[in-house]
């Protein structure tokens, strides 16, 4: 099973940089000239390609009576004192135009640390409140950012799209209580449609006074990897990512009023020329003789791109 893994191109130099081992190691191994011991065993099944990781299972399962459990963990209950320093600091010392980013970024890095503990495959995205459009009220979410372990690449920007009722991280803000769903391939109860590699999904509001600013939403390789314990963990990341944003970001939930979205690759040809419409925009208002800065042209362009989605009941445009 090894030497069918790092036969594919790139895979023994991937495998070996992830496991901290040379090349030449795993080749031994695969050639049975050289035998690994159990802990070595134990990372190798934490890194090799997800949809690998059940059939090297199995194959150990002949010499190891236990391998089965070898994945089992011990999930971190509690987060690291040192983190909330860490973010606690970044508050009080970042500039306002750095502060989302930069906690946003750590938030989510940890949580990928603390809830994929063995790297089987998760995602993790931050989707935020749009403002309020016609008629005052807040119709869909935007991801703004996302992190991810393979099969998803380590940053989920470039994926980022609009969520409505349709999705479950629209259901969680409108219903304003966490939820989770084991097996997005079979039927089940809650919005919420698969999308690439996903198996189990979960979200969890961003709550400040009463308030919503939008959720977090979580992604796994694995059937039923949210439980319980998991959940509650998103649940306190997204109790600390609320600190990295201002106050006028969280809405009265009355303002929550969310409409069907287009599924994110009909989306897709329309937000990827995003930066152009922003340098148009900008272009525009010079033309009238306004100066707008760069992140107002991205305001009015977000705000765009959500009322035509919107306008296509259909979902097409």
């Amino acid at each position: 099973m090894l030497q069918r893994i790092i036969a594919l191109p790139g895979e023994r130099q991937r495998l070996a940089a992830a496991m901290s081992v040379s090349p030449m190691t795993l080749s031994r191994w695969a050639s049975n000239e050289a035998t690994p011991g159990k802990p070595q065993l134990i990372h190798l099944l934490q890194c090799v390609q997800p949809h690998y990781r059940t059939e090297l299972l199995e194959a150990l399962e002949q010499d190891y009576d236990d391998a089965a459990s070898w994945l089992d963990e011990e999930i971190p209950e509690h987060i690291p004192g040192q983190f909330f320093s860490q973010v606690l600091n970044t508050r009080a010392t970042v500039t306002d135009s750095l502060r989302f980013w930069q906690i946003s970024e750590m938030v989510l890095k940890q949580a990928l640390a603390q809830l994929d503990v063995h790297g089987q495959g998760m995602s993790i995205t931050l989707a935020q409140c749009m403002p309020p459009s016609s008629g005052g009220k807040i119709r869909s979410l935007r991801e703004r950012l996302g992190k991810g372990t393979p099969p998803w690449p380590e940053d989920l920007q470039h994926l980022a799209a609009f969520l409505g009722i349709e999705s479950l991280a629209g259901y969680v803000v409108q219903t304003r209580r966490p939820a989770s769903i084991e097996d997005l391939s079979k039927e089940h109860l809650l919005p919420g449609y698969q999308t690439e590699f996903e198996v189990s999904a979960a979200a969890y509001p961003i709550w400040q006074e009463g308030r919503i600013a939008g959720c977090l939403l979580a992604s796994s390789t694995q059937i039923g990897h949210f439980t319980e314990q998991r959940l509650s963990l998103l649940g306190t990341f997204s109790d600390i990512i609320s600190l990295a944003f201002n106050k006028e970001d969280f809405y009265d939930p009355d303002l929550i009023a969310f409409r069907a979205m287009p599924l994110a690759p009909e989306q897709r040809p329309y937000l990827s020329s995003f930066r152009q419409k922003v340098a148009q925009t900008i272009i525009r208002a010079s033309q009238d003789h306004r100066h707008i800065d760069n992140f107002e042209a991205e305001r009015i362009v977000w705000q765009e791109l959500e009322a035509g989605f919107l306008s296509f009941p259909d979902h097409s445009m």
